[in-house]
C-alpha cells in the first residue's frame, strides 16, 4: 500500500488509499482471445489460400481443359483434410484435398453417416461381382447408359472409344445409350435443354447415321462445340435435323434407349448394363479402363473372343470436355465410381 500525506496539514497522520489489483484471471481470458483470434485468422487466411488457389489448381489438373468451367465453394477442414463443394456443368459435388494440396477425391464416405446407416439397415451389401456372376450370352453386349454433358458420362465414352481403338472387334459389342425422358412431347435431361438436344443429335446420328456416330463424339469429347464437329465428322446436317425435329423419328428412337434404362432402374450416367439384363459396375473389374470394359465383355460371352486372351490399356482417362485423352496426374489416381444423378 502506498503512503500519501495530506499538506494541507502537516500534523495530519498519514493515511494509506488502496492500489487497484492486477485482475489476472482477466488478463487470462483476453490472452485466451487473443489467442483464439490468431488462430482464427490464420485458419481463414489458409482457407482462402486452399479456395481462391491450391483446389483450383488440382481440378484444373483432373479436368485437363483450361476451358472448363467450375466453381469451388464452402471449403472446411474435417478430419485432416480439407472439404469443399465442387460445382461443375450444373451439378455439385462434395470432395476433399488433402491439407498439402497432393491428393486430391472427387468424392467420400463419411463413416459418422455409414455407421448410423448401417445401425438402421438390416440389408445386406451389394457383393462386388466376379466374372462367374456375369451372366452370358452367345452375342454379349455391354451398353453405357449416359447424358451428354454428364463429366463421367464422358469420361466412359472416352474410355470406350480407348477400347475400340486397341481392340476394333469389339465395335459389336459395345453400344451407348442415353438417359432421359419425354414430356410433352419433348426430350428432358437431367441437366437442361442444351443436354437434350445433345443427346437427341447424337442419338440421331447413331441411329441414321452409325458410321459417324464414333468420329462426331470424338470431336464432341474435346471442347463440346457441335457446329464445328458436325462438319468434322462429315455429318449430313439435315438428314440430322429432320431426325431431330420429326417426333416420330428422333423421339422415337430416343423413346427406346429411355424405356430400356427405365426397365433396369437406370437414372445415374454412366451405368453399365451386360447383355441388356445385369447392371454392373467396372470398379469390380479394375476401374474405369479400357481392359475392365473388355473383361466384362468377355465374362459376359459363352464363347470368349480371341480378343479375350490379350490385355489392352489400364490406364485411366480423362474426365470431361477433354483434349487430351489421358488423365491429368494430380498426386494420385481417380479410383471413385463417380457419376451424375438427377437433383432430387
Amino acid at each position: 500500500m502506498a503512503k500519501i500525506k495530506k499538506h494541507s496539514n502537516p500534523e495530519a497522520e498519514e493515511v494509506t488509499t488502496p492500489q487497484p489489483k492486477l485482475n489476472w484471471s482477466m488478463v487470462a481470458v483476453v490472452a485466451a482471445l487473443a489467442g483464439i483470434l490468431l488462430i482464427v485468422n490464420n485458419f481463414r487466411g489458409k482457407t482462402d489460400e486452399f479456395k481462391n488457389k491450391t483446389i483450383p489448381n488440382a481440378v484444373k489438373k483432373v479436368l485437363n481443359n483450361p476451358d472448363t468451367k467450375f466453381e469451388i465453394t464452402s471449403v472446411k477442414e474435417t478430419n485432416g483434410v480439407y472439404e469443399f463443394e465442387l460445382k461443375l456443368q450444373n451439378q455439385t459435388y462434395t470432395s476433399y484435398i488433402t491439407k498439402d494440396g497432393k491428393i486430391l477425391f472427387t468424392s467420400g464416405v463419411k463413416m459418422d453417416v455409414t455407421e448410423k446407416k448401417a445401425a438402421t439397415n438390416t440389408a445386406a451389401e451389394p457383393k462386388k461381382l466376379t466374372a462367374k456372376d456375369l451372366k452370358k450370352s452367345d452375342k454379349p453386349t455391354l451398353t453405357a447408359f449416359v447424358v451428354a454433358n454428364c463429366p463421367y458420362g464422358l469420361q466412359t465414352q472416352r474410355v470406350f472409344k480407348k477400347v475400340l481403338e486397341e481392340a476394333p472387334a469389339m465395335a459389336q459389342n459395345l453400344v451407348i445409350k442415353y438417359i432421359g425422358a419425354i414430356v410433352d412431347g419433348k426430350i428432358t435431361s437431367m441437366h437442361g435443354d442444351e443436354e437434350a438436344k445433345e443427346n437427341l443429335r447424337q442419338i440421331c446420328i447413331r441411329d441414321e447415321q452409325p458410321e459417324l456416330y464414333w468420329p462426331y463424339v470424338n470431336c464432341y469429347m474435346q471442347e463440346g462445340k457441335t457446329e464445328s464437329c458436325l462438319a468434322t465428322a462429315g455429318v449430313d446436317s439435315a438428314k440430322m435435323t429432320a431426325c431431330t425435329e420429326d417426333p416420330k423419328r428422333g423421339n422415337a428412337f430416343a423413346q427406346k434407349d429411355f424405356a430400356a434404362g427405365a426397365k433396369l432402374n437406370v437414372s445415374g450416367s454412366p451405368t453399365l448394363v451386360l447383355n441388356d439384363t445385369q447392371v454392373v459396375s467396372e470398379f469390380d473389374f479394375g476401374g474405369r479402363v479400357p481392359n475392365s470394359i473388355k473383361t466384362l465383355v468377355c465374362g459376359g460371352s459363352k464363347t470368349p473372343a480371341d480378343y479375350c486372351s490379350k490385355d489392352i490399356s489400364a490406364k485411366e482417362v480423362a474426365v470431361s470436355l477433354s483434349v487430351s485423352d489421358d488423365a491429368a496426374s494430380a498426386g494420385g489416381t481417380t479410383t471413385s465410381a463417380a457419376g451424375c444423378a438427377p437433383a432430387k
